[in-house]
């Protein structure tokens, strides 16, 4: 079993589901036998997409079983299951998140197909089973490797030496009739020509170097870029060139290991887990659940009520006018403003005479203090308090607080201990940073209103 990602999509949510359930398939083939449905619900997948205002409405994709693996409804439900467990850990289905899942067995083989809106139901955040990174791919690498050991199917075993298709080539190129899909059909059939021909000659040990693989690519064209995970060639006659990717053709690949582990893809040890390896797996499936739970805990733990906005601040930031401690000197007053610690904010809120901000300049250097007026007849100017720690460019509470979020998951998936340390590290700075910029806003607040009712008390008296 393998869990194909198709992507997240844009287009009708309706059509990809009538899709699915339709009784033929994109060439026009009776689909024998007929889709069946297993789980979740249509209904609430289209209504959950109808709410998305974002681009991105919904993810799709396929566990696609081997001819061989012939799993029991019962089995593919438990599949189902620890699924949801897994990718949205944290969340409960039916409650935070829906789905839609059916099986097509149309092609000797079972496939069973889900659709997952973009959305978390009870606040309309964003809620992405596979985000975008490393961690997807070790994350569902992890997932397939544990369902396929525990219900005895053979591992997904990689073939080093072939140059790997693109979902593009896969899912795309097969139904797309344009001009330029004809011109990369007809380079087709010359890529796998070629990818079998770079594989027999590292098998026969004559290419053993990055340099020699592309010396050898140049009797069949002209190479038009070289990156560190793919060799794009140009064929000789063709106006579009393709892209060559797999191990053999990142930089830095060893040859001597990739020829060996080409030789021994079909071995028999290499389709099972050992119990070390299993427990691998499972550590990795473990620590990555709890990471997605963890974030998803956060990003429910505030439901929306009214604006889903309401915390963040836009355009300059109002400070308050208060008395300065001391006489200000020229340069103090055409400064910037700076923050002190929340502590220092907390000690006495009626009584402090100055606000500061965390700013971090490429030089190093703390930024003086703006003194405000303190005459009361005049009007509060709005400069505003741009800059931030660690570079962060969003100085609002939300941004601020959406950086933080951002740290505490790069720390749940950091494995390197100096690394979650540093990150460590840097949360501290922004939750101090949080919390002085939102006890300076509630300062603000108090003394807008004693400014107020001061002011309505002349009113009386006059």
């Amino acid at each position: 079993m393998i869990n194909i990602i198709q992507g997240h999509r844009t287009n009708s949510v309706q059509e990809a589901i009538k899709y699915l359930k339709g009784d033929h398939d994109h060439k026009g083939i009776e689909r024998k036998p007929k889709p069946r449905f297993l789980a979740g619900s249509e209904t609430d997948c289209l209504v959950a997409c109808e709410s998305i205002d974002r681009k991105h409405k919904y993810v799709s994709g396929t566990l696609a079983f081997e001819p061989t693996e012939r799993p029991t409804d019962k089995q593919l439900m438990e599949v189902v299951k620890l699924f949801r467990s897994v990718f949205m850990a944290g969340l409960e289905h039916g409650v935070n998140f829906t789905d839609f899942w059916n099986i097509h067995e149309d092609k000797d083989r079972i496939e069973l197909n889900y659709v997952i809106p973009l959305t978390e139901l009870t606040t309309g955040k964003q809620m992405n089973p596979f985000p975008v990174g490393k961690a997807k791919e070790d994350f569902k690498d992890a997932f397939d490797a544990y369902i396929n050991h525990q219900f005895g199917y053979d591992q997904i075993v990689r073939d080093p030496l072939k140059a790997s298709s693109s979902k593009f080539e896969v899912k795309v190129l097969p139904h797309a009739e344009s001009a330029l899909a004809k011109q990369i059909k007809s380079t087709k059939p010359d890529k796998d020509n070629i990818s079998q021909n770079v594989a027999y000659q590292v098998l026969q040990g004559k290419i053993t170097s990055r340099q020699e693989l592309c010396d050898y690519l140049e009797n069949f064209g002209e190479i038009t870029r070289i990156n560190d995970k793919f060799i794009s060639l140009k064929i000789h006659g063709s106006q579009k060139a393709f892209r060559l990717k797999g191990p053999v053709y990142e930089y830095g690949a060893d040859f001597k290991d990739l020829r060996n582990e080409a030789l021994t893809k079909g071995a028999s040890y290499k389709k099972q887990l050992s119990d070390a390896d299993f427990q691998k797996v499972t550590d990795t499936l473990k620590r990555l659940t709890e990471s997605r739970r963890q974030f998803n805990k956060k990003l429910i733990a505030t439901p929306m009520t009214g604006r889903s906005n309401r915390h963040r601040l836009y355009g300059d930031k109002a400070i308050v006018k208060v008395k300065p401690l001391k006489v200000p000197s020229e340069a103090t007053k055409t400064a910037g403003t700076t923050v002190k610690s929340p502590d220092f904010l907390k000690a006495s809120p009626h009584h402090q005479a100055e606000f500061r901000s965390t700013q971090e300049s490429t030089k190093a250097a703390t930024t003086p203090t703006k003194t405000l007026s303190t005459n009361p007849e005049e009007k509060v100017g709005s400069p505003s308090v741009s800059s931030s720690t660690n570079g962060v460019s969003d100085p609002s509470i939300g941004g601020l607080r959406s950086q933080l979020a951002d740290l505490m998951n790069q720390i749940a998936n950091a494995k390197n201990p100096a690394k979650a340390a540093a990150l460590k590290a840097k949360a501290t700075q922004l939750e101090n940073q949080i919390g002085a910029a939102v006890a300076a806003e509630r300062i603000r607040k108090l003394k807008e209103a004693e400014r107020f009712n001061g002011m309505s008390g002349k009113k009386l008296k006059s």
